[in-house]
């Protein structure tokens, strides 16, 4: 079995190339947007993040959603509702 590691710093190519999302200006006061995979305790562990992000930068989560079962690939309306929310960002977590 082969792991592989992925590196999320950005280099001055990858920068280039257009596909990335637009860095944001200020983190103040953002429409934050939560998924949970279900698992035990990934919700407590998304509100806490939120709630730092919030505690730091003001702003408000305006969008809660649970996957409810971590084994299955997320359905189909919950992606529906992530890709027309209106908010800045996702925060997503895997409890246990």
């Amino acid at each position: 079995m082969t792991t592989q590691l992925y590196s999320p710093v950005i280099d001055d190519q990858q920068r280039d190339t257009g596909s990335l999302a637009p860095r944001f200006t200020s983190l103040e006061n953002l429409k934050i947007g939560l998924l949970s995979n279900g698992k035990h305790n990934a919700d407590v562990l998304l509100r806490f993040t939120a709630d730092l992000f919030i505690e730091r930068h003001g702003g408000a989560v305006v969008l809660e959603l649970n996957k409810r079962d971590a084994s299955r690939p997320c359905p189909d309306d919950l992606v529906g509702a992530v890709t027309k929310a209106d908010v800045d960002f996702m925060i997503t977590a895997v409890g246990d």
